[in-house]
């Protein structure tokens, strides 16, 4: 298994970043394991990333104080040999984290983050430890035939 773990300011500026990297780590460890999606490579990478960019965005924009003499959001990747797992960690209140869809009748510009990881990513969960909340995101990877 490989892991990254990087930190960052919760800025909305470094959450871009952050998620940029997140589609950059996650295709360098696809190319560098060899593995044979029988998805779509840029599908799979377009899921990771916006379910990544969601839980951070959400990460600064719920928090109470943002800037960088406040407690950073920390992000890992994990790559397991049959999945990816992305983990959010930052140190605001709890949250409502429950099952249920958004009002999309009601066209809201907001709400729609967790709704958006849950149906990208293949299991998500939440979790309160230490006074951080705690997002973990799984895909599994589709594996074909060897190279």
């Amino acid at each position: 298994m490989r892991e990254l773990e990087m930190s960052f300011y919760p800025t909305l500026d470094n959450a871009q970043w952050a998620t940029i990297a997140v589609r950059q780590v996650v295709a360098a460890l696809l190319d560098s394991t060899e593995v044979n999606l029988t998805e779509d490579r840029e599908k799979f990478l377009s899921a990771v990333e916006l379910a990544a960019g969601e839980a951070c965005c959400n990460a600064v924009k719920h928090g109470p104080d943002k800037g960088e003499d406040k407690i950073k959001v920390s992000l890992s990747l994990n790559n397991a040999e049959s999945n990816f797992t992305v983990t959010v960690s930052d140190g605001n209140p709890a949250y409502d984290f429950s099952e249920r869809d958004p009002d999309f009748a009601a066209l809201a510009e907001n709400g729609y983050g967790i709704y958006i990881m849950r149906t990208l990513m293949d299991k998500v969960t939440y979790r309160r430890d230490k006074g951080r909340n705690i997002v973990t995101m799984e895909k599994q990877i589709q594996q074909g035939e060897e190279r």
